[in-house]
């Protein structure tokens, strides 16, 4: 597998700093969140380390991308309470298109 571009390491770094923090508030704030729904939030974002190492083989930024849109398709509709969730890929997106500086409290 070639190298990750600096521009994708920032980005998919960037994704997890986000996504981390929209969880916690999320959590914090008491939005409606359920344990399935972080299962799903977590499986869609636990292989990003692995490419972000060079692991190569299936942990590639096409596959990645598909599991956050899977994590999208599933959870943005639903109707449950649910106030403050975010898709993955739609912030995956956000970032690319230079929504965020890479500060933390973005």
């Amino acid at each position: 597998m070639e190298p990750l571009s600096d521009e994708l390491r920032y980005q998919y770094t960037l994704l997890l700093e986000q996504a981390i923090i929209v969880l916690r508030m999320r959590i914090r704030y008491a939005d409606s969140v359920t344990m399935a729904e972080v299962h799903d939030y977590l499986d869609s974002l636990h292989n990003i380390g692995a490419m972000l190492r060079g692991a190569g083989s299936w942990k590639i930024p096409e596959n990645i991308d598909a599991d956050l849109q899977r994590y999208d398709d599933k959870w943005l509709g639903a109707e449950d309470g649910a106030t403050n969730r975010q898709g993955l890929f739609t912030l995956l997106q956000r970032i690319r298109d230079g929504e965020f500086d890479g500060d933390a409290s973005a």
